[in-house]
């Protein structure tokens, strides 16, 4: 019998799971596996996985309360400490004092006890199964509440509204508690199931793929891939007048199943048997640039893995809503890094027809080879119909393969079975006609995704927000800037936008050494920005530095830069620095380098 305990974790956001997974490993005698799944799917993936030979399951909240109705074996809440919560209100009071806590009990019974300790007044709003928590925000929005600190659930529904939101997250100590409590319950039930333990793992040796389902089409038990037990289980659920013994034919990741159901009865229950296997060579998909997803899974990506989906502005929101019934082409043009896909996303996600499936066509990657796949009569998505296209990075295409797609679109009336959407780069453009042939010979409405030197307003919440993800993304308690380290940072413009700001904000709480981040850190930081900036902008392909150092380093490139802009401003020092963003000490250096 193995000493080590095994535990399935059912994370409801993938920070928990983050952290869940560093926590595991802290335990030498567990095994651990560990999935995202929220409320009802964390229940289907509990009651389908549980049968491998689990101990315990750790998961948290809701989640955790469906979980306990569906499976026979411990499940161990990971609670939020005093401290959790504490250190959430210190990060929002960073940055504003007119923000709520909203959450179940298991969050706010704890919230209560501390703003009485501290003498907080904060606004704080339970939530349970009677309540409405889409109503909840929407009065929080009519009262002008800047933010709210809210559990995953809450955060989830909040990204369709105006109002902006930080995660509550578990800590790692009770993450650590969680597993301690599991351990000890596990060790105690093991020498109780090994006998079955030993049943199952003998059933998944055999070579026939094969699973159970109970009445309600729950995964009952599977030695197969989780994922296509559960996709089985979906396709099953939508037949009817099933017979004692009946033949399917089920598409997976491109593999063509056949399925032989026999319908059981055990203790006047019933389940269905299901065996199955390869019926054919796998299919054309998801080839050539193109990728396929179906609505439900645009719409878990949009809410669980866009990062800059909450920063898409109302404005714009009200935009997608107003031309959703008027055109069935848009194209969404902006910067690069300005979350045109996010943008695009939402549009989608907008629309009452042809949503049955996104097609993510990439121009970047357009060949003759695209054409054939994208134009095939038998699969091709130019041909197919009540499905949405989005060409990203449209700006990419030649003017001849813009026209070609233009043609087909309209010779095939394809506008009439499917809806279009394009991303357009204006850094990368190449050829200005593509746009204006696209936004007339097609009809599209334009969408205009704003660079944040636009947004500067919302600068500040931003950075909290995108503060807060980093911090959990690192496994770091940066609670905010200095006063003046902000300050430094807000006035910078950020050319490269979301995507630039992401990867600065991460810098810095990867490398704070406090709990705030540091005027000098900020400095620092800019002036590499600026470097790198003015790098880009001086062609240095045209630089050959190659024949006077023979592996040339930034120092090497930055010393060009600075003698090259020195000759333009006519030796003019001063003028120099100032352009560069950097001070006459350092320009002094990099000059006086041999």
């Amino acid at each position: 019998m193995t000493t080590k305990v095994k535990i399935l974790g059912i994370a409801p956001y993938d920070e928990l799971n983050n952290s869940m997974n560093i926590v595991s490993k802290q335990f030498p005698d567990v095994e651990s596996d560990i999935y995202t799944a929220d409320l009802k799917e964390g229940q289907k993936v509990a009651a389908e996985l549980f049968h491998n030979n689990y101990d315990a399951i750790i998961s948290r909240g809701g989640t955790a309360d469906l979980i306990r109705q569906v499976v026979p074996i411990p499940v161990i809440d990971v609670s939020i400490s005093i401290y959790d919560i504490l250190g959430t209100i210190r990060l929002a009071k960073n940055y504003t004092d007119n923000f709520a806590i909203v959450g179940y009990a298991s969050i706010t019974e704890a919230a209560h006890l501390l703003c009485d300790i501290l003498g907080y007044n904060i606004k704080i709003i339970t939530l349970d199964e009677t309540t409405d928590a889409s109503v909840t925000l929407d009065i929080l929005v009519e009262e002008n509440y800047e933010m709210i600190l809210c559990d995953a659930i809450t955060n989830r529904l909040a990204l369709t509204k105006t109002i902006n939101t930080i995660l509550i997250t578990s800590g790692f100590e009770s993450v650590k508690h969680a597993y301690q409590e599991a351990l000890t319950i596990a060790k105690q039930l093991k020498r109780v199931i090994h006998e079955k333990t030993v049943l199952e793992e003998s059933i998944k040796q055999q070579k026939q793929d094969f699973a159970v389902f109970d009445a309600m089409f729950q995964v009952y038990f599977s030695n197969i891939d989780p994922n296509l037990s559960n996709s089985i289980a979906k396709f099953l659920n939508t037949k009817k007048d099933m017979t004692d013994e009946n033949q399917y034919y089920h598409t997976f990741k491109n593999k063509v199943y056949m399925l032989i159901v026999k319908r059981i009865s055990v203790d006047d229950l019933v389940y269905y048997s299901c065996s199955l296997k390869v019926s054919t060579p796998p299919i054309i998909n998801n080839r050539f640039g193109i990728f396929y997803q179906k609505r439900m899974e645009v719409e878990e990506i949009f809410t669980t893995k866009l990062l800059f989906t909450q920063f898409i502005q109302e404005e714009t929101k009200r935009e997608l809503q107003q031309v959703n019934n008027f055109y069935n082409s848009i194209i969404v043009v902006g910067e690069s890094g300005t979350a045109k896909s996010s943008i695009a996303y939402q549009a989608f996600l907008n629309q009452e027809i042809h949503n049955n499936q996104l097609i993510s066509i990439d121009a970047k990657l357009m060949n003759e080879k695209m054409w054939k796949f994208l134009v095939n009569p038998t699969n091709g998505p130019l041909v197919d119909q009540n499905n949405t296209l989005l060409f990203q990075n449209i700006e990419q295409l030649s003017v001849r393969d813009a026209e070609q797609l233009i043609t087909i679109v309209k010779n095939t009336k394809l506008l009439q079975r499917n809806n279009l959407l394009f991303t357009y780069n204006t850094n990368n453009a190449r050829e200005e006609k593509i746009y204006n042939r696209l936004l007339f010979e097609l009809n599209c409405a334009s969408i205009y995704a704003p660079p944040i030197k636009d947004r500067k307003h919302e600068l500040n919440v931003i950075t909290t927000l995108l503060l807060n993800k980093m911090n959990i993304e690192c496994n770091k308690e940066v609670i905010g800037f200095d006063p003046n380290a902000l300050k430094e940072f807000l006035t910078f413009d950020w050319p490269g936008n979301f995507n630039q700001l992401q990867s600065a904000i991460k810098e810095l709480v990867i490398n704070a050494t406090t709990h705030y981040i540091s005027e000098h850190q900020v400095i620092q930081l800019l002036k590499k920005e600026r470097l790198i900036q003015n790098f880009s902008n001086s062609h240095l392909g045209s630089i050959n530095l190659q024949t006077k150092v023979e592996k040339p380093t930034l120092f090497d490139y930055s010393k060009e830069i600075i003698l090259s802009m020195l000759e333009q401003n006519n030796g003019n020092q001063t003028k120099t620095a100032e352009q560069l963003g950097i001070s006459r000490t350092t320009l002094w250096r990099y000059l006086k380098e041999n």
